[in-house]
């Protein structure tokens, strides 16, 4: 009686898992924008942050005035409360995590030079902050190596 119980549930088992997978659809790859930049957290920290976003061009920096420390803006910037290195990764909900995925949700990895967390900076597009450094200068490099790094 056991064994024919067990040769019963196996059976089932078969059957909904074929039936499971006859009736499964291929939808192909996902679209390549999907998640498709999400460049290194620690490069964030150690470069991003203090070489550009925090920086002081002539007598603005990226955060001044409030211009981005408000959620209504695409790029949401604040200083993180902690001076400290942050631990990796990066804690979600934490400033740091907050400034690297608005940071990282304005680049586009397939071409850095469209990228809005370049070109309005680089005053190549309309920047409320007007124009904080110019094109093709480090800004430019670092974004690059963010988004090619390992």
């Amino acid at each position: 009686m056991i064994r024919r119980n067990h040769r019963l549930i196996l059976t089932w088992i078969g059957f909904c898992l074929s039936v499971t997978a006859c009736s499964s659809v291929d939808l192909g790859d996902p679209p390549a924008d999907v998640n498709a930049c999400r460049p290194s957290q620690s490069f964030f920290v150690e470069q991003i942050w203090p070489n550009f976003l925090s920086k002081t061009y002539g007598t603005k920096s990226c955060g001044d005035s409030n211009c981005h420390a408000s959620n209504n803006r695409l790029l949401h910037v604040v200083t993180p409360t902690s001076t400290t290195t942050p631990t990796l990764p990066l804690t979600i909900g934490s400033d740091w995590e907050v400034l690297y995925r608005s940071a990282a949700d304005q680049v586009n990895c397939s071409d850095v030079l469209s990228s809005d967390l370049y070109t309005k900076p680089a005053g190549l597009r309309q920047h409320d902050g007007s124009k904080l450094f110019e094109p093709n200068g480090p800004e430019l490099e670092l974004l690059t190596q963010w988004v090619q790094g390992p």
